[in-house]
Parts: structure tokens; sequence; C-alpha cells
């Protein structure tokens, strides 16, 4: 009906009819993988029936609603009211839909109808509402994309090679540019003092970028989806030739060398120093954004590599705080929820307030894009969670009390590459077992870690809509040493449900 005024049409898909078949995985994981990952929009119906279980949910519905919900996507639920025989119900069926309905009803809003003329008049009413909210969000991150490109234009930011004076071809313009530039640094006599001259002038670029007239003009403004959104693209464009450096220097770096791992520590604790000014409370925080880029950067390349003393080496770091007059652990000052102060997280990007974790939801497709764009999906979200957890895990370690839960929390078709390295983890075992147990200072740290964070998750549900923090981390690391193997999120809360019930 508004196709012409909202340059939007919908087109409906169902599995019945849209999906292909692919024997690669469960059929599940397969309609969610062609489905429900590229809607915009869910519509789940619900009779007398729940639906057959899976090994991430109550039923295959639920795994799509739940998965479509956990990425702030639409989900339009109703529950059909309408008589039926009592032969016909199938009651096992029927009391687990009324449980689960409880559930919906806590998390948001259902609906219900009676007749098909009912549901055919509600469903289209809510249909068009919420393609109203989507092109309002299309509008604003428009306007967000067109903001950015006006200020870098106006700052002149550009990405240019970057020149020295033993290597003149040395650049960071792109990726390959980086990893061969790297390459060459560390087959040079001078590679360390260059690699020090491009750290100083990549960090002076990003300084005067976060200090321009052009950029003080957005940052003076009230935080809007927009105005938020463009000084995102435009620090992110500033920062893009260190988060290239970085990632290889992870990639190929050595992390048993003091001068490498003072780099590349430094060039994140300089990013992420807030300097005190007037003006609204969050710019002091945005403007370390750039440091936040290069802690996920740097992390997730070192974690696939195994280079785990460059994470290690940066997250360990105390700075001093102006702030506080006191010193701080590096984590607390680039911990997502500080960079982006209070509800500003919201705003990262249009139509991202409905997501568990904005800031980290936009961080996963952002920094895929720009270094593992042609990387299957489901092994980068593998990579991607690990990080993040490992990081939540080592801040307890580290003594903070409150940690911040990523998009491990909800995305659980990664829950089975964390349990399995929780597991090797414990018992040093796998490629990179040792590697992460050494990021924790060895196994009786990382067990009071376990320990310590999952009594904190414990006491954290009410932070969670919809999705709990793990709080299984000690209970893996004791299975893995009696030689217990768990494969399945299913498996292992079956695992829990029957230690309560003890």
């Amino acid at each position: 009906m508004h196709a012409v005024e909202m340059t939007m049409i919908l087109q409906p898909v169902g599995w019945e009819t849209d999906a292909t078949p692919d024997l690669r995985e469960r059929g599940q994981a397969v309609i969610n993988r062609q489905l429900v990952d590229n809607c915009d929009m869910l519509i789940g119906v619900f009779w007398t029936r729940l639906g057959t279980p899976t090994p991430q949910a109550e039923s295959g519905t639920v795994e799509e609603i739940e998965r479509a919900a956990s990425e702030g996507k639409r989900c339009i639920v109703y529950f059909s009211d309408k008589e039926t025989s009592p032969s016909g119900i199938d009651y096992e069926q029927y009391t687990r839909l009324q449980e689960y309905k409880q559930v919906f009803n806590k998390r948001g809003l259902t609906n219900s109808y009676k007749t098909l003329d009912e549901f055919r008049e509600r469903v289209s009413r809510h249909i068009t509402k919420a393609v109203q909210d989507i092109a309002k969000e299309e509008r604003e991150r428009r306007a967000a994309e067109q903001e950015a490109k006006i200020t870098e234009q106006a700052i002149g930011l550009s990405t240019q090679p970057i020149q020295t004076k033993q290597n003149a071809d040395i650049s960071f313009e792109t990726l390959a540019d980086a990893q061969a530039s790297v390459k060459k640094l560390l087959q040079s006599k001078y590679g360390i003092q260059d690699m020090e001259d491009i750290k100083e002038k990549e960090i002076a670029k990003i300084q005067t970028v976060l200090s321009s007239r052009e950029l003080s003009s957005l940052l003076n403004q009230q935080a809007t989806a927009e105005s938020i959104s463009a000084i995102a693209q435009i620090i992110e464009t500033a920062t893009t030739p260190s988060i290239y450096a970085l990632a290889a220097v992870g990639k190929y770096g050595d992390d048993y060398s003091v001068d490498w791992l003072e780099i590349v520590g430094d060039w994140v604790e300089r990013l992420s120093t807030r300097k005190l000014e007037g003006g609204y409370k969050w710019v002091n925080y945005i403007k370390t954004y750039p440091g936040l880029l290069l802690l996920y950067t740097l992390g997730i390349s070192t974690l696939r590599t195994g280079k785990i003393l460059f994470l290690r080496e940066v997250v360990e770091r105390q700075i001093y705080s102006r702030e506080h007059d006191c010193e701080f652990n590096l984590l607390n000052k680039v911990d997502p929820r500080y960079v982006f102060y209070n509800n500003i997280s919201k705003l990262i990007e249009p139509g991202f307030e409905r997501r568990f974790t904005p800031v980290s939801d936009h961080l996963c497709p952002l920094i895929k894009n720009i270094l593992y764009p042609n990387e299957e999906e489901a092994k980068y979200f593998n990579w991607f969670d690990l990080f993040e957890f490992i990081v939540s895990l080592k801040s307890v370690q580290l003594g903070k009390n409150r940690p911040y839960f990523g998009s491990f929390t909800w995305r659980t078709e990664t829950n089975r590459f964390i349990i399995k390295s929780i597991q090797d983890t414990a018992l040093r075992k796998g490629r990179y077992g040792a590697k992460i147990s050494d990021f924790f200072n060895g196994d009786t740290n990382l067990k009071l870690a376990a320990q310590n964070y999952d009594n904190i998750a414990n006491q954290s549900h009410w932070e969670f809509g919809r999705v709990s923090a793990p709080n299984y981390v000690e209970l893996l690391i004791e299975l893995a040493k009696e030689g217990k193997r768990v494969t399945t999120y299913r498996e292992l809360n079956n695992i829990l449900s029957q230690l309560d019930k003890n």
C-alpha cells in the first residue's frame, strides 16, 4: 500500500517455499541462516502447539523468534484463541505453549485473535506501523551518513600512504598494504623505529580529527541518532589505518618482543585516555572510541593467531585517570558502556536501541567489513563473541565487579564454540587452549576468575530482559577436569537443570 511513498515493498517468505535444501548443518540452522538472519520483520503465530524442541530452544519457531528479537528485529507474535475440538489437542504441547506464552508476555507485547477476519485486520495494521518505523530509521541512517560525509570532506579526512625515512613504500591505506608493510618492518633493522614513527603520525592524525572545528560542531549539538551515528562514522574513518596496522601486527608481529608489546600497548592507551573538557559529558567519553576500536581489532586478530601476549599487554596496562586522580586498568577506560556514555550507546546506529548490546552489535559487522569481508559469517561470529567473553572474564579477574556482557549473551549459535574453548582452556589443550590459559595467568587464576564471574552473572539477570549472562564457567572447567566434554548449549542446560533438582 505504501510502496511508492516509502520506496519499500514487503516480500513474505517462509521455510516451506523459500529455504534451499542444505545438509551441511541441522535444518533449523539452515532456516536461521537463509531466512531469519536476512529478514527485517518476523510474524509468529501460535494456536495449540509450541513445536518440536531444537538443540538451542524449546521449538524451531521459538528459536526463530528469539534469534530475530535478539538481533533487534521486529517480532510480531500472535496467539489464536480460535476454538478447536478437545480431541485434536496435544495437552503436553498446549501446556508448554501456555508456559512459554507467559515468558513472551514478560518480555514484551503479544496479541491474540479469535477469527481470521480479526487476524487479517490486526496484522495489516501492525505491519503498516512497523513499516513506518523502518522507513523512519532508514531516513535517520541516510541523514547520518550524509552528515558524516560532509564533515569528513570539510576536515579533509583521507587515508594517505605513510612515508618513512628508510622505507618509502610503507603504506597502511589498505589491509593488504598494512600486512605487507608490517612483514617488511619485521625484517628491517629499522622496523621498530619506523613503526614508532607510524604510530605517532596515526595518533596525531586521529587527535587532529577529534579536535577539528568541523567535528566539534557535531559534538556541541544535542545528541541524536543522526549526530552520534555521523560522529562514529567519522572516527571510524580516521581510525581505519590504525585498525589495519594493529590487525597486521597482531597477525605477524612477535608477541615476545618487549618493543612490539609496548608499541601496541601505547597505541591503544594513548587513544583511550580522556581529556576532561567542558560541554556535554558524553563528548569526553566518545573521543576515546578509537581506543575501543583498536582493542577489538587487536584482540580478535591476536586471539585468532594465538599471539595472546599482545592482548594481555593491553588489558593489564594501568593508566592514570585525571578524572579520578588515580590509576585505573585500561579495560575500565575502553568499556563500551563508558566510551558511549549512558544512553549514547543506543544512538550509535539508528534502530539499534532495540538491541541488548548496541555498541557490541555495531562493532561486530563493522570490524568484519574492515578486516574479514570474505569470511563466512558464522566463523567470524565465533571469534568475535569468544573475544568479548574472555575480555569480560578477564575484567573480573582484574577486579571489576560489573563486567561488560557483549553479544555472546544472546547469540546462541556461538555458545558451542565458547563452551569448547572454555574446556580446552581448562585442560590447556587444542590449538588455543594453552594460549588462553596464559591470558588468565594460569589454571588457578582462571578458576578463581570463573567463580567470581559466575557469582556476578547470577546476580545480573535483572540487566537482561530476554537473555542472561553465562553463569556456568566454573562448572565447565570442573567437567573438563573430570573428563566430561560438553558439546552443545542444550546439553549444558540439561546438566544445570539436573543440578538444580538435586
